[in-house]
């Protein structure tokens, strides 16, 4: 479900305003006795319970799309303040981290064009010819001998550098596999089904009143589409922001000699 969410919202639009359009059409076949005031309170009163779960279930989802979103929007920032910091410290230990330089200026393009790919389809964290060119220069950098107090200086700020933007690698990885379990998202269409079923039952049968369940149900819809879509982080109609990864990347091209 999570890989097509525009779709999912549709057919779930779909579904929960056709039950009630089925509520509407039984009810209108209901015997008198079951159209009583008293079977209309209890009915009401009864989904007041689904309802307010369904809302709490809703509000709870949104609420933990939303963090894993901003959690990979905090991962990318971070990770892009370390290859800023990283450009700067190579930039000061001198031409013998040319190499090492070239491979982050490399990691930081293979991570745009992953991310961010230009379709917006089938991005991944996960390519190890990207995770390669870290590695190269993580290892590059523990090959250095320092020559003079500045390079002793530099040289372990570099290596700390250099493993925390590997431990940030992983985490968005595994931050790209947060994804929300098809049953929690089966389990609210079928609350949502009972609800706006049960709206139809005793609902008035004309045109205004069918429009409003058609509105109802497309924001019910355009819940679980924003649940779905907040999740996927680097693609969809819902994007984390490139921004920093591209200011990264234009630090590090201003001086093309230096790498």
């Amino acid at each position: 479900m999570s890989e097509a969410p525009l779709l999912t919202a549709v057919l779930a639009w779909a579904v929960i305003f056709a039950s009630a359009l089925a509520g509407m059409w039984i009810g209108k076949r209901l015997p008198a006795a079951h159209r009583t005031r008293a079977s209309i309170d209890i009915a009401k009163t009864s989904m007041a319970v689904v309802g307010t779960l369904t809302a709490l279930a809703l509000g709870l989802l949104i609420s933990s799309a939303n963090s894993s979103f901003n959690a990979t929007q905090d991962q990318l920032l971070s990770t892009s303040s370390d290859i800023i910091r990283m450009d700067r410290l190579l930039r000061r230990y001198g031409p013998e981290v040319k190499y090492a330089h070239q491979k982050l200026r490399s990691y930081a393009m293979a991570m745009r064009r992953d991310l961010f790919a230009s379709d917006g389809q089938g991005t991944t964290v996960e390519d190890e010819g990207t995770l390669d060119f870290l590695a190269w220069a993580e290892y590059k950098i523990t090959l250095l001998a320092p020559k003079d107090d500045n390079q002793r200086w530099l040289l372990p700020h570099m290596q700390d550098v250099a493993n925390k933007l590997v431990d940030e690698h992983f985490a968005l990885v595994k931050q790209e596999h947060y994804a929300l379990p098809s049953t929690v998202v089966a389990f609210l269409m079928v609350w949502l089904i009972v609800l706006f079923g049960s709206y139809g039952l005793y609902s008035p049968r004309h045109l205004t009143a069918v429009m409003m369940l058609l509105l109802s149900s497309a924001t019910a819809s355009g819940a679980i589409f924003l649940i779905l879509e907040l999740q996927r982080g680097t693609h969809g109609f819902i994007r984390i922001s490139p921004e920093s990864l591209v200011h990264a990347i234009e630090i590090i091209e201003r001086n093309p000699d230096a790498s």
